[in-house]
């Protein structure tokens, strides 16, 4: 089911223009790339939560972000993402309406983070946010600030820490997870990257 679910967000998001970012120093992002980097960090985390209903946490996680592409310009993505994915489960889900409702409700405000520390936010909802907020840090936080600071024409490698310090390193003073296995990984993201800032001003001196 999430194999099938995956492949129709890549299809929707090719045709709506959305899959590739239009920021002319990020041509390496993939939003689908990204839904399954999220999806897979979904699995990682989710033995925190025993009592999370998967079923919902999986497929809002799936959906986040297909909204991207088409007239961006009128809504946010989180809102068209919501009505992409009612539409996908009127013709292909067989779910009872309060799941349908609640992975309706995940998707539609997901960008919000600040919701993994809400003591109101449902185990589903944090367990998606802190998957979205784990990918693209750490490791591919550096690799993703090296990439733009080369999109950009370096002249030297200090343009490449520099990226570095204005981005990725800003990790280094939060731990915005709620669950014990996301703060665990996130801790392990912000030591990689302290060990990775201080070996590459220390080869620059």
């Amino acid at each position: 089911m999430y194999d099938e679910m995956l492949k129709f967000v890549k299809d929707t998001l090719t045709e709506r223009g959305g899959i590739k970012s239009k920021n002319i120093y990020h041509p390496f992002r993939n939003r689908y790339e990204h839904t399954k980097r999220v999806f897979k960090w979904l699995e990682r985390i989710m033995p925190d939560c025993p009592n999370c209903d998967r079923d919902v946490a999986a497929i809002a996680t799936i959906f986040h972000d297909v909204g991207y592409g088409g007239d961006e310009f009128k809504t946010h993505h989180a809102e068209r993402s919501t009505i992409i994915f009612r539409k996908y489960a009127q013709d292909n889900l067989d779910l009872p309406k309060e799941k349908l409702e609640q992975i309706e409700q995940i998707i539609l405000c997901h960008s919000d983070k600040s919701l993994i520390l809400n003591e109101k936010s449902s185990d589903e909802l944090v367990l998606m946010l802190e998957a979205d907020l784990l990918d693209e840090e750490g490791a591919l936080g550096i690799a993703f600030d090296l990439l733009s600071a080369g999109a950009k024409m370096p002249t030297s490698y200090q343009n490449g820490l520099l990226e570095i310090m204005s981005h990725t390193a800003h990790i280094m003073g939060q731990n915005p997870m709620k669950t014990p296995i996301a703060k665990k990984y996130w801790e392990e993201k912000k030591q990689l990257v302290k060990t990775f800032i201080d070996a590459y001003s220390f080869d620059m001196e």
